[in-house]
C-alpha cells in the first residue's frame, strides 16, 4: 500500500467494508476528522458526517459497484443539484425520497441534512466538498475504486503488508488512518469466527506511529490483541508525540499496555524520565567522611574509613540522554531492566539488504482472485436487480397513470359537485337577503 505513490500502489476502497449503518458512520467520522478540528463537534462538523453517511449509504446500495466510492460520490453530487428550489426541493432530495422510507441512506438523509435551514445547506455543502475534495485528483480515484485484497487475509495466509506513509505530508493521514482501522476490525471479525484467535498470528510495526493519525480505543486494542494472537509494536520518536496525539492520560494508558518498553536512545528529557522511573532505584555505597590511620602499642597500624548506603535510579535521565548510540535498555513487564546492544542488521548480515532490495517504483499492482471474484458477483447481482427494477417500474407506471386517470375523473366530479353547492349557497343567501327586506318593510 503506496499512499506516497498511489499510482503504483495496490487499492484500497474503505465504503468495501461498510456492511451496516455503524460502518458508514466510523468511514464518514475518519474523513471528516481528518480535514475539520475533532475536538469542536459544531453544527458543521455534524452536519459534514451525517450527509456523508448518507450518500455513503446510498452509494453501497444504489451505485454500480465501479462507482461505490468516493468519485462516484462526487460524480452524484455534480449531476444531482443539492441546492433547493422555490418548493423547497432540491434533485438530491428526490433522489432520497424514492427510496423506500425504511432504506437507511433515506432515513439517514431526511433526519439529518434535509431538516436543515435551507439558507445553511450551501454552507453544508461546500464545507464536504472542502473536506472530500482531494479525492477529485484521477491518481487518489483510481487508488479509492475498489480493493485489490482482504484484511481476512492477513489473518488467514504468511503475507507480508508493507505500507508507505507520505513525509511531511499530513494530507491522507486520515485515509491512512481508516485504512488501520478497519484492518483492526476486520481482524477481529476474522478472530470471532475463529474461537476469539486468527489462524495465522500477526505482527504489526507501526514505526511512526504518531503519523497514522489518531484511533479510538487504541488503549483496548492493545490490552486485548494478544488474545487474538496479534502482536503490535508502537514505535514512536519520543513519548512527547503519543501526548501530543492522544492526551496525557490515553498516551499513559497506551504505554501501560505495552508489556515490553524499548529505548534505542537519541530521546528527549520527557521520555528520558519516563524511561528513569521505569528502571527503578539501586541501592549504593557513599563515602561520607575522611579516613583515619592510628598505632596500638605493638606499633601495628590501622585505619577506618566512614560509609552509607543510599538510593538512587539505576539510570539518571542525563544518563540516558548521554547513552552511547550502541546501546539499548530492554524493561519487560516482572523482570528486572537490561542495558543492551544494538543487534545492527546490516553488521549481522553484510549484503543480505543489497541482495533483496527492491526499489518502490518497481511494484507493479496485483488484484487477488478473492477481490476478482467479489467484485464480478457485485456485478452480476447489480445488473440482475436493474432488471428486475426495470419490469417492476413499467408495471408500477401502468397502475400509477392508471391511479391517476381515476384521480383526475374523481377531481372532476369533486369541482361539478362544489359549483352545484356554491350556486346553492349564492341563491340561499339570496332567498334570505330577499326575506330579510321584506320583514323590514
Amino acid at each position: 500500500m503506496n499512499f506516497k505513490n498511489m499510482g503504483i500502489s495496490d487499492h484500497y476502497n474503505p465504503f468495501g467494508y461498510v456492511r451496516k449503518d455503524l460502518d458508514a458512520t466510523t468511514v464518514a467520522n475518519t474523513i471528516v476528522s481528518a480535514k475539520n478540528d475533532p475536538k469542536r463537534k459544531d453544527i458543521w462538523f455534524n452536519a459534514q458526517l451525517g450527509l456523508l453517511k448518507a450518500l455513503i449509504l446510498y452509494a453501497k446500495s444504489e451505485f454500480h459497484p465501479d462507482k461505490r466510492n468516493m468519485e462516484g460520490i462526487l460524480d452524484f453530487l455534480q449531476e444531482f443539484d443539492p441546492e433547493a428550489n422555490e418548493d423547497g426541493e432540491s434533485e438530491l432530495d428526490e433522489k432520497f425520497m424514492e427510496l423506500d422510507k425504511r432504506h437507511p441512506a433515506r432515513r439517514s438523509y431526511e433526519l439529518g441534512f434535509k431538516k436543515s435551514q435551507e439558507k445553511t445547506r450551501a454552507s453544508i455543502i461546500i464545507s464536504l466538498l472542502t473536506t472530500i475534495g482531494d479525492y477529485v485528483d484521477d491518481e487518489v480515484a483510481a487508488f479509492t475504486s475498489g480493493n485489490d485484497f482482504f484484511f481476512e487475509d492477513i489473518g488467514t495466509k504468511k503475507v507480508a503488508l508493507y505500507v508507505l506513509i507520505p513525509t511531511m505530508d499530513s494530507t491522507w493521514e486520515g485515509l491512512i488512518n481508516l485504512f488501520f482501522t478497519q484492518m483492526f476490525q476486520e481482524l477481529y471479525l476474522l478472530g470471532d469466527k475463529n474461537g476469539a484467535k486468527l489462524p495465522v498470528p500477526t505482527v504489526f510495526l507501526l514505526d511512526e506511529f504518531p503519523n497514522l493519525g489518531k484511533f479510538n480505543n487504541y488503549e483496548e486494542f492493545l490490552a486485548t490483541c494478544r488474545g487474538y494472537r496479534i502482536a503490535c509494536c508502537t514505535i514512536l520518536q519520543n513519548n512527547t508525540q503519543l501526548m501530543d496525539k492522544y492526551g496525557k492520560d490515553k498516551a499513559e494508558s497506551i504505554l501501560g499496555n505495552c508489556a515490553i518498553k524499548i529505548c534505542l536512545g537519541n530521546v528527549n528529557d520527557t521520555t528520558a524520565a519516563y524511561f528513569s522511573n521505569l528502571m527503578g532505584k539501586a541501592t549504593i555505597k557513599v563515602e561520607t567522611g575522611g579516613s583515619s590511620i592510628s598505632r596500638g602499642k605493638t606499633g601495628n597500624a590501622s585505619s577506618s574509613s566512614n560509609f552509607s548506603f543510599s538510593q538512587r535510579s539505576l539510570m539518571n535521565a542525563d544518563e540516558i540522554l548521554t547513552m552511547s548510540e550502541k546501546d539499548s535498555i530492554v524493561i519487560i513487564a516482572g523482570k528486572y531492566p537490561i542495558k543492551a546492544k544494538k543487534a545492527i542488521q546490516f553488521q549481522l548480515y553484510p549484503g543480505l539488504v543489497e541482495e533483496f532490495e527492491v526499489s518502490q517504483m518497481e511494484y507493479k499492482r496485483k488484484i487477488s482472485e478473492a477481490a476478482q471474484e467479489l467484485y464480478d458477483k457485485e456485478v452480476a447481482a447489480y445488473e440482475t436487480r436493474m432488471d428486475v427494477l426495470e419490469e417492476f417500474d413499467y408495471e408500477e407506471e401502468q397502475e400509477m397513470e392508471e391511479q391517476y386517470l381515476a384521480d383526475m375523473e374523481q377531481d372532476q366530479v369533486l369541482d361539478h359537485a362544489r359549483e352545484n353547492f356554491n350556486d346553492m349557497f349564492e341563491n340561499s343567501l339570496n332567498v334570505l337577503d330577499a326575506i330579510e327586506k321584506e320583514q323590514k318593510n
